[in-house]
């Protein structure tokens, strides 16, 4: 979690229109602590308080293809294939004592990341395909 952080908005007209963003200004508040709740204060001295669900839903409506991409979460699983052939000695219904063998097969997941924005594409050589 990140301590309080005051922001400049800059205007882009020129004129003295400078805002400020701020983010964990109020500890004790817990939705306000962990950046639940972004304050905006106006050259005015107003205040407007912004979800920061809703900051994000702008700023997704507001960027390109390629920025949303960024944007969207997305959780990298890496896999490896397990294959094995199981035995089983058949006590009723089939002949005693016969063997019945069947192949598995089984995803086994190795590691989970959730990722912010684009993955790049794993080199060929890391793709693990059944057999």
């Amino acid at each position: 979690m990140i301590d309080h952080q005051k922001f400049r908005v800059p205007d882009q007209s020129g004129g003295k229109g400078d805002f400020f963003a701020e983010v964990n200004w109020n500890p004790e508040d817990k939705e306000t602590n962990e950046c639940g709740v972004i304050k905006f204060t106006f050259p005015d001295k107003t205040q407007a308080y912004v979800k920061r669900e809703h900051l994000h839903a702008i700023l997704f409506a507001m960027g390109s293809p390629s920025e949303q991409k960024k944007m969207i979460p997305t959780t990298l699983t890496k896999t490896r294939w397990y294959e094995t052939v199981v035995s089983v000695t058949a006590k009723k219904d089939i002949y005693k004592g016969e063997q019945i063998t069947f192949p598995i097969k089984l995803s086994l997941p190795l590691s989970r990341e959730e990722v912010i924005g684009g993955f790049e594409k794993p080199k060929e050589s890391q793709i693990l395909l059944p057999k």
